[in-house]
């Protein structure tokens, strides 16, 4: 005898992750918060505020405009994170590359305020590298990464031969062939100091240039401007290099033509002397007696094309691509950290390879000797000592990222009807803002991704439509 059949099919039960869907779907405000998330671009880290912010006519003291968070979802405004890393929020740091691109290509071939005669500028691209601290791995196609002859080893009895050919992702790419022969004090001391190095190839260049010209300083800057972009880059083995863009201007920079005597030739002759006489002499401690630090031999210097010239690699548009894609690299797996270490315990259980783990080391030992506390160290072990911005430029170069962004808000506004008030130039604003919070709840963190997802496809699409009517137009 069977028993009989349930009048009605149980449903099943949910798993969590359902559950926290369900959760955050059944919200009243579920439909706004999805709006509002949209508006972020779907950005994996929100910041939310709470405050109120006042215009006032300072000579009449009447309110021209009041904002309060009080009107908003839940009472509170979401901003969204801005975080460069592509490791920590992939929205943000696309909209942070898509700036940069715009930046750099801006100064090349003329647009934001740049005019186009900027082409004609001398220019060029310079990637300036740290000199050598030891033997290393080598990622090698058609050869050993250490060839030689013979058994040769170091002081301490290591090879200083690799007879193995090594793939761009080998983790022995970029270790030490001795790590005792290799200078780890050096190597992070080296990268905490490239900003000295850089501060001191700009403040000499120009010094180089006029000397060349067979003119005084002080005459060239009457004549001559100097103005750079720049995005800082890691090596497999941890040390910092710079891809910069380097430009000629006249006088008064972009919309001025520089000198006929200023040529790309002047400028990479010029830029080269300046690389080879730049040093920076570390602070003398017992630990480590005195440490001078200079530019690696390794200097690659080439002219920037314009683009409707030529179909070779290195035109200003691929120049742009190349420096922007960095700029949300800034997280190397295996090399650097996208977060900072706060005690030295965590060293020993980073996921890094070996060679890293003793560059986060010897980052942390130096950070707690008195005489070099000032480097902050400690502070900055999980960038390998490096404490300088990922990009900079000058300030003539091109325009801001502060120019860039008002541009977008200004854009989605209009979008999206939003009309605006012009205020006098004189108007007072008076703002409280407190912190209220950030991230999502675990139902709205997938919602979220979700919607970050469909954002990036829906670019993709549009870059393949752009794509195709460049082809049809051509």
């Amino acid at each position: 005898m069977t028993a009989a059949s349930p009048p009605f099919a149980l449903p099943p039960r949910l798993s969590p992750t359902d559950q926290h869907m369900l959760n955050a779907a059944a919200d009243p405000q579920f439909s706004a918060w999805l709006e509002r998330t949209r508006r972020i671009g779907g950005c994996s880290h929100p910041i939310y505020i709470t405050g109120h912010s006042t215009t006032l006519d300072p000579a009449s003291g009447e309110v021209l405009r009041h904002y309060t968070t009080d009107d908003q979802l839940y009472g509170r405004l979401a901003l969204a994170c801005g975080n460069r890393r592509a490791s920590r929020c992939e929205p943000c740091s696309y909209l942070h590359q898509g700036d940069t691109y715009h930046l750099v290509v801006a100064g090349l071939a003329g647009g934001k305020t740049v005019p186009e005669a900027v082409r004609a500028h001398p220019r060029v691209f310079a990637t300036f590298t740290a000199p050598s601290f030891g033997r290393i791995h080598r990622a090698t196609h058609d050869q050993p990464c250490r060839p030689g002859r013979g058994v040769r080893t170091c002081p301490h009895g290591a090879p200083l031969t690799c007879p193995h050919h090594h793939a761009p992702d080998d983790p022995l790419v970029g270790s030490p062939l001795c790590p005792a022969c290799y200078d780890y004090p050096s190597a992070v001391l080296w990268n905490n100091h490239t900003r000295d190095l850089w501060h001191r190839l700009r403040r000499d260049l120009p010094r180089v240039l006029a000397a060349r010209a067979g003119l005084t300083h002080a005459a060239l800057r009457g004549t001559l401007r100097v103005s750079f972009a720049k995005v800082a880059e890691y090596q497999r083995r941890g040390a910092v290099h710079f891809h910069a863009v380097i430009r000629l201007d006249g006088p008064d920079g972009p919309t001025s033509r520089p000198p006929a005597w200023a040529t790309v030739e002047l400028l990479d002759a010029a830029i080269q002397a300046a690389a080879r006489a730049v040093h920076v002499r570390v602070i003398e401690t017992p630990e480590l007696g005195e440490i001078t630090l200079t530019w690696g031999r390794q200097l690659d210097i080439r002219p920037i094309i314009a683009a409707d010239m030529t179909d070779g690699d290195l035109t200003e548009r691929a120049v742009a691509s190349y420096i922007a894609k960095y700029v949300s690299k800034g997280h190397l797996p295996g090399v650097t950290l996208d977060y900072r270490i706060r005690h030295g315990s965590q060293i020993q259980d980073l996921v890094v390879t070996d060679h890293i783990r003793t560059l986060v080391s010897a980052c942390w030992r130096l950070g707690g000797v008195p005489a070099l506390r000032p480097l902050a160290l400690r502070q900055w072990a999980h960038q390998l000592g490096y404490r300088g911005h990922v990009t900079t430029k000058s300030r003539d170069y091109s325009t801001t990222y502060a120019a860039l962004r008002e541009t977008r808000a200004a854009h989605r506004r209009e979008q999206n009807g939003e009309t605006t008030t012009e205020l006098p130039s004189d108007a007072l604003t008076l703002a409280r803002w407190s912190y209220a919070g950030s991230g999502y709840t675990a139902g709205q963190e997938m919602f979220a991704e979700t919607i970050a997802e469909a954002t990036a496809l829906h670019r993709q699409i549009a870059r393949e439509v752009r794509r195709e009517e460049v082809r049809d137009a051509a």
